[in-house]
């Protein structure tokens, strides 16, 4: 169980990773150069501050689950950023399907993600 528990910590940070670097893409991919304007200049900035806020999130998270994979394993504080990862993706998941244009196969990988961050927390170390 404990590698398990090992090897699901290390793609948590793996996710948490690629998910980083695919939201510095939205510039680009999302054509927010030519969206965005479209919004109030507050509005805008409030998009792109939050996407920049986000994308260093999950870098940072992504960090430490792959440098700090014992402690993350063998620690209470361990435990509650493991239970934290998976209610930030819990959330996304809700979003998913509470705002228009929701996809069924992104729900179900995200339910994926939600449960890769959750057994490591409440499974036991034996």
């Amino acid at each position: 169980m404990e590698k398990l528990r090992n090897i699901l910590v290390i793609i948590g940070g793996v996710n948490f990773l690629l998910f980083g670097l695919f939201h510095l893409t939205f510039w680009h991919g999302l054509d927010w150069g030519n969206e965005l304007v479209k919004l109030t200049e507050i509005n805008s900035n409030v998009m792109q501050m939050l996407n920049i806020a986000v994308t260093v999130y999950l870098l940072s998270a992504g960090f430490i689950m792959l440098f700090y994979r014992k402690e993350i394993l063998n620690s209470a504080l361990g435990k509650a950023l493991l239970i934290s990862f998976a209610l930030f993706w819990l959330a996304r998941l809700v979003g998913e399907f509470a705002f228009p244009g929701g996809s069924i196969v992104f729900g179900i990988i995200l339910l994926i993600v939600v449960l890769i961050y959750l057994v490591p927390a409440i499974v036991s170390k034996k």
